[in-house]
């Protein structure tokens, strides 16, 4: 089971996806003043007010659960493959929510505002290219035994 390299891939997207969970994706910063709000997967923070964002910090920890259980298909290579691929489906809808949730913020915000990317906005990116990885390598396993069926 460890010894797959796609067992390593779908670990790797677990774990980026829950450090996702406890970093911070934006800073919203407004004129004259350093740090207006901040958005992590929690909700968006300003000094007055609080907005959560139940859906982003959902997906997220789908995001972080799927790829776990699915380690442990590997057995069943065509059931793993659908469950990656609905991972990368839930870190592409993970993008859309938080896109959502910001839009929706923005327009309460009647200031000026400048947009901050932070470093958990990047790390569902690289879980998604590490689930592909995983998916390649996991059909490339069921190459591997068709081929390996059809000498016997």
């Amino acid at each position: 089971m460890i010894q797959r390299i796609q067992t390593i891939f779908l670990l790797l997207t677990a774990i980026l996806m829950g450090a996702t969970v406890l970093c911070p994706l934006l800073e919203i910063s407004g004129e004259g003043v350093k740090v207006v709000s901040s958005f992590d997967s929690f909700g968006i923070f300003s000094s007055a007010t609080e907005y959560p964002t139940w859906g982003v910090l959902t997906f997220a920890i789908i995001g972080t659960v799927l790829p776990l259980i699915n380690i442990f298909f590997y057995k069943k290579r065509k059931l793993q493959i659908s469950i990656a691929i609905i991972t990368a489906l839930i870190i592409a809808i993970y993008y859309v929510t938080a896109l959502t949730y910001l839009s929706a913020f923005l327009d309460k915000i009647n200031d000026s505002y400048a947009l901050n990317l932070q470093f958990g906005i990047i790390l569902p990116v690289v879980a998604l290219v590490f689930d592909l990885l995983a998916i390649n390598r996991i059909k490339k396993d069921e190459r591997l035994i068709k081929s390996l069926d059809r000498i016997r």
